[in-house]
């Protein structure tokens, strides 16, 4: 599984962790999932202009997969913004220009800037 957009012109990578009030299993079965053929394995989110905003839980479908071969579902779901991402403690996301090789370099400093200040 890979994130893509029209041009990918930035690419990266997400880590997450997940609430300690619910998980993708509780979300599930809070939207009348099967849980026991659906295994909910990660989630996809796409935003664009115009506060367009959608959310999927990507499972394994326990009934078309085989011992060889997982089947995997994406399932999109009508939630906003906030309870997508009340599913979790902390997101992070890091994208760079796709080319120049800047995926492989470290951040070397933080730089933090408030509303009435400018770096001098």
């Amino acid at each position: 599984m890979k994130a893509s957009v029209q041009y990918d012109d930035f690419v990266g990578t997400a880590a997450a962790d997940i609430s300690d009030h619910t998980n993708l299993k509780k979300f599930l079965e809070a939207k009348n999932v099967d849980t026991e053929r659906y295994q909910a394995i990660g989630v996809s989110f796409y935003c664009g202009y115009s506060r367009f905003f959608s959310a999927s839980v990507i499972c394994i479908d326990n009934e078309q997969s085989t011992a060889e071969n997982k089947y995997i579902v994406k399932m999109g779901f009508d939630i906003d913004k906030d309870e997508f991402f009340n599913l979790f403690k902390r997101f992070n996301v890091i994208i760079s220009q796709k080319h120049g090789g800047y995926e492989n370099l470290e951040i070397d400093e933080e730089i933090m800037f408030g509303e009435d200040e400018t770096e001098e």
